[in-house]
């Protein structure tokens, strides 16, 4: 029989190796967890505690020249909560109490405390409900910042155009995952904003742990695209093609307002157009431009080009007498006649172009070789989208002179065969009116950035097309169409001398051309030291299809731009060249 104390002394033995194998056990695991798995434990520890947000900017504006908004962004938040989770806690080592945290939210939103409380206690054991709705998004960033861990926010984007279609075909719009059109689409690197992101670590009950909050990355709002227009009269522009559009029946109509000495587009209005704030119903044909991208044969305005260039080589002047013609036969055995009988007949070179003379420009126009004209029209903006490069801008068609067939090298001379846009007409008839030199249109001035800085935005030189006497000399031609001309008594504006073309072109549908027409009406105001360039142009009216049609509406619209921008009045007219001999 074995000793008590020996066998004793056994099992204390065994009870000891157990407790050290235990012990060592333990302090592997411990090892492993603190020291050999320590950095990937933690990292899957952060990773299920740490929670990311979205730190949201604001896009930018579009601006008229005088900083009026054409767009801006109504983003709105609604401010959430979890009823459940509400209940005092620390911030900065001090505790903040449910009443005094709601009375923050008040004094940034305005929603009162006891509005606030009664949603809030309306469910204690709800996981939702709202404490306020619609802050803006200076209003969130603020609520941000006192880091309220049992508040929460819900983003409503949305953009707003307060002059709704007045600047719609220029604004463009949003859509749900982005910008679709016009500057929007265009200027989006200036206005884009960029959003941050928020990092915080959350407890058990999905709870925002108090001082977690880290921007992780700064949100930076959009910049402000500045456009050149004039809003007010934008919308004076459009109401004009609005009544007369309709009173002639017309099936659309645009118009475009430039300052001389800057190319700079003061109004482009197009008729019919579309709210950008609700433009899912438009038709698809009105979500556009149609100033700019909307190609025309623009006939006898196409006129004063060709009078300039042949002007300039010296191969004509004013007061040259002409028998002009009342048919003119081309090739083939077809002839080009005049629309009235005061365009023929004993015509001097001025009267040619004032009264509208189809046989006398084409006769004129033999003068010149088909290269040198071309290059003509070529730097009166032709053939290539202006500096605007709008989206959607077309070209226009020019006939190459290398190409061009025996009836349209006749006809382009008064603007059939070729086609232009009303930009690039206005554009031509600026650099008439800035002393021959043709200045890039701009539509916007540049962006506007988050810190005050400006960008202009770049444009194309400017570009000598005639000299400054072929300029004035054209002019003072211009000038008589409404003194004399084919807007005789239908332009008049008191107190100032206009200059002004009148044009009407046969649209070609098919391959053939109809009886349907384009009439337009471009000018400058004062034709003594022009400042602003005025074109006027509707796509088949129906009441009355000759051009002088259009003059009500270039009379209103000219007639406001000297008010608007408090023209100085003309000085009296000098002596104007004779139309007939």
């Amino acid at each position: 029989m074995r000793p008590a104390g020996a066998t004793t002394a056994r099992r204390m033995g065994a009870v000891s190796l157990i407790v050290v194998v235990t012990v060592g056990a333990f302090f592997v695991r411990l090892v492993d967890i603190q020291v050999v798995r320590a950095a990937e434990l933690t990292s899957e520890s952060t990773q299920f505690r740490t929670q990311s947000a979205t730190l949201w900017a604001e896009r930018g504006q579009i601006v008229d020249r005088a900083g009026q908004a054409l767009a801006h962004n109504a983003d709105r938040y609604d401010v959430t909560v979890s009823p459940m989770h509400v209940a005092d806690f620390r911030r900065d080592g001090q505790t903040v109490t449910v009443m005094a945290a709601l009375g923050e939210i008040e004094s940034i939103t305005g929603t009162p405390v006891a509005q606030m409380w009664a949603s809030v206690s309306a469910d204690p054991d709800s996981n939702f409900a709202y404490l306020s709705k619609e802050a803006t998004t200076t209003q969130y960033r603020a609520l941000v910042d006192l880091d309220i861990p049992w508040m929460y926010f819900e983003r409503n984007p949305e953009r707003f155009y307060p002059f709704g279609s007045v600047a719609g075909n220029l604004t463009g719009m949003m859509g749900t995952d982005g910008p679709l059109e016009g500057v929007e689409l265009k200027w989006d690197q200036c206005l884009r904003a960029e959003h941050g992101s928020l990092r915080y670590q959350r407890g058990a009950d999905s709870v925002k742990l108090p001082g977690t909050m880290e921007v992780t990355q700064e949100a930076f709002d959009g910049g402000n695209a500045v456009l050149t227009v004039d809003s007010d009269l934008q919308w004076f522009v459009l109401q004009q093609l609005a009544r007369y559009g309709q009173n002639l029946g017309a099936q659309s109509g645009s118009a475009m307002v430039v300052e001389v000495k800057t190319g700079d587009v003061v109004a482009a209005a197009d008729w019919p157009t579309y709210d950008p704030n609700n433009f899912e119903d438009a038709p698809q044909s009105h979500l556009r431009a149609a100033g700019f991208s909307s190609t025309f044969e623009p006939g006898s305005t196409m006129k004063t080009m060709t009078m300039a260039a042949l002007l300039d080589q010296g191969l004509t002047f004013s007061e040259e007498a002409h028998n002009v013609p009342a048919t003119w036969e081309l090739p083939g055995g077809r002839y080009i006649r005049n629309s009235s009988g005061a365009a023929a007949g004993n015509l001097t070179t001025a009267g040619i172009l004032s009264h509208s003379s189809n046989t006398g420009i084409v006769d004129l126009a033999q003068r010149m070789d088909l290269e040198t004209l071309n290059r003509y029209y070529q730097l009166f903006g032709f053939g290539e989208m202006t500096s605007v490069e709008f989206l959607g801008e077309q070209p226009g068609y020019l006939p190459d002179p290398d190409t061009v067939d025996s009836i349209t090298r006749h006809t382009q001379t008064f603007g059939q065969g070729l086609s232009t846009t009303t930009a690039q007409m206005a554009g031509a008839y600026q650099a008439i009116a800035n002393k021959g030199e043709r200045i890039p249109l701009r539509l916007v001035s540049g962006c506007e950035q988050p810190d005050g800085e400006f960008v202009p935005a770049p444009r194309r030189e400017s570009v000598r097309v005639v000299s400054e006497s072929t300029a004035r000399e054209t002019l003072r031609i211009l000038e008589t169409v409404p003194e004399s001309g084919t807007l005789q008594t239908r332009v008049n504006v008191p107190g100032y001398r206009v200059a002004a073309k009148t044009g009407t072109a046969e649209i070609a549908e098919n391959g053939e051309y109809g009886d349907e027409r384009m009439i337009s009406i471009a000018g400058m105001v004062p034709a003594d030291d022009p400042k602003y360039v005025v074109v006027v142009a509707f796509v088949k009216p129906q009441t009355n299809r000759f051009s002088y049609a259009a003059a009500p509406a270039f009379d209103a619209i000219i007639t406001q731009v000297v008010k608007h921008f408090r023209v100085p009045p003309s000085t009296p007219a000098g002596g104007l060249p004779p139309l007939t001999w």
